[in-house]
């Protein structure tokens, strides 16, 4: 699936919002936190307003321009891609080391003043300055403020004065921190990280609308088996609170009246229960397939822009949406100054909407399975349409939402109906929620999946396969105890889809998700059972139990 280059005229993003966004600057989180920064400065040659400077300590900062006032420079001292990223960096760090991502002063092509030597972090100095360290590389060096820390690494640039060490960073003074770094006990460290063990880690994910403080399968999620979502929704897979659709505790949109599809979206919200009996399904209200897209919704906003009939993936290829990824960066990020983008963003597989017990029609949506849903490259349309000029705007933007992270957007499926749904945002963007993608492991199968240890194979048994799919940390890292507790959440039942049993749930792989959407019965943690009728679908519809 394929998410196309912008729309040019609607995508100036901001050049000026871009900026308004560095004035936030830092703000201090406690005695002992502070988030990191990038820095900008202007230089003001008119009389529209002063012009800005930056101390460099953490906050991106940026002054007014006048009439005929210069082009802002900016200091992406951590995270550079080109010199022009560093044009206002302190101590002559103008020149960017690509490899490094790091704003230097001199380098192998550029050499330093007659006097200055070129330091191994990349700073012109005396040579009698330097930095001793101890055998794990920690400076020794007793300083009285940062400058005697200019030949230590990068990591110990800053001077604590109160111990009188070199570190990397104090509550005051982040300017060794990315954008999305803070300071905890003298070290920078991402607010958000890339893996968690606990919920108490995640605290500082996401945003006021779209928070993410949870650690659902070692990523800093909305919701978690610890952390619940309010009233009326339950956490998915990805660790995401959606709307209970259908009776709760059963597969997605079971139902047995109109009032348990309240919480279903897309227009589901008809009770299409079977004439000889049973549990019926959650679906669109119509009299026929030429009702869809006419007065009858079929999916959420905004993929709800097209209802496009089809009969084959192939059909759809070319049916897309215009997704404002302006206006989704707004929400998850909490930055108000971004403007209004809108990409192209498809709408490629084709899928049965039931309206009735005899009749389904294909229609096209974005996806069935997470990998149908293509990441959104920010890369791709901010620089482009910011240009010669915004570009620098651009990098400030992408450095304070994305700091060291891939600038993407990364999407997951999220369920609308059994067996189809729409492509939506990771609960915090940088981290990739999508279920289904790993497996590998180890190549060690030393201990069972109930006992935390050494990770674990996929080849070790059927558990270990779903969790390697479900939460590669336990196939690569280490099995901990998240591990073992999902053990419950993702291999519940004791058995797989060629033996009788308690009901699987939609999670425990491919083929039980996929017998479900056919046979709710199968998957009723309530009422129902994985019975022979349903091994006998999962030979059919899966090719499975020989």
């Amino acid at each position: 699936m394929k998410v196309s280059r912008i729309l040019g005229s609607s995508l100036f993003l901001l050049a000026a919002g871009v900026l308004g966004l560095a004035c936030a600057g830092s703000d201090e989180v406690n005695s002992q936190q502070q988030q990191g920064g990038s820095t900008t400065t202007t230089t003001d040659t008119g009389t529209g307003g002063a012009g800005g400077t930056s101390t460099g300590t953490g906050g991106a900062n940026v002054g007014g321009s006048g009439a005929g006032g210069a082009e802002p420079g900016a200091c992406l001292l951590h995270n550079c891609t080109k010199d022009a990223e560093c044009g206002s960096c302190a101590d002559g760090r103008t020149i960017c080391d690509v490899a490094s991502k790091v704003c230097v002063a001199c380098d192998a092509k550029h050499g330093c003043p007659k006097g200055k030597e070129c330091a191994p972090n990349g700073l012109c100095l005396d040579p009698t300055q330097t930095c001793p360290t101890d055998g794990k590389g920690t400076p020794t060096v007793v300083c009285k403020s940062s400058a005697d820390c200019q030949a230590c690494d990068g990591k110990h640039q800053v001077c604590d004065t109160a111990l009188g060490k070199c570190v990397g960073c104090t509550a005051k003074d982040t300017s060794s921190c990315q954008a999305t770094d803070m300071c905890v006990n003298d070290q920078c460290v991402p607010k958000c990280p890339k893996s968690c063990d606990h919920d108490d880690q995640c605290g500082f994910c996401g945003s006021k609308d779209a928070p993410a403080h949870a650690c659902n399968s070692h990523k800093c999620s909305e919701c978690s088996p610890t952390f619940a979502c309010k009233v009326g929704f339950q956490c998915d897979a990805h660790g995401v609170c959606i709307a209970i659709c259908g009776i709760e505790g059963a597969v997605k949109g079971t139902c047995d009246a109109d009032a348990d599809c309240v919480g279903c979206t897309g227009g589901s919200t008809k009770c299409h229960v079977p004439l000889n009996g049973g549990h019926g399904y959650c679906g669109p209200e119509a009299n026929g397939c030429s009702d869809l897209g006419n007065g009858v919704v079929v999916l959420p906003e905004p993929y709800s822009q097209y209802t496009n009939a089809c009969s084959k993936d192939a059909d759809c290829a070319s049916v897309a949406i215009q997704y404002n990824v302006g206006k989704l960066l707004r929400e998850q990020t909490g930055f108000d100054s971004i403007k209004d983008a809108n990409v192209e963003y498809g709408m490629n597989v084709c899928a049965d909407v039931k309206i009735s017990e005899q009749i389904s029609c294909g229609i096209c949506v974005p996806c069935k399975v997470d990998a149908d849903c293509g990441s959104i490259e920010i890369d791709k349309f901010a620089l482009d349409a910011f240009g010669a000029i915004g570009s620098i705007a651009a990098s400030i933007l992408l450095d304070q939402v994305f700091g060291p992270n891939d600038h993407k957007i990364h999407m997951f499926c999220q369920s609308v109906a059994a067996g189809y749904g729409v492509c939506a945002p990771c609960p915090g963007i940088v981290n990739d929620c999508s279920v289904g993608g790993g497996g590998g492991g180890s190549g060690k199968c030393d201990h069972d999946e109930n006992t935390a240890g050494t990770p674990l194979d996929a080849s070790c048994n059927a558990c270990a396969a779903k969790l390697c799919a479900v939460d590669s940390y336990c196939c690569s890292t280490e099995w901990d105890a998240t591990c073992v507790g999902e053990v419950a959440q993702y291999c519940p039942a004791g058995h797989d889809e060629c033996t009788a049993g308690e009901a699987l749930t939609p999670a425990y792989s491919t083929c039980a998700k996929d017998v479900c959407a056919s046979d709710a019965f199968c998957c009723d943690a309530q009422s129902g059972q994985w019975d022979s009728f349903c091994i006998d679908e999962a030979k059919s519809i899966c090719g499975k139990c020989p």
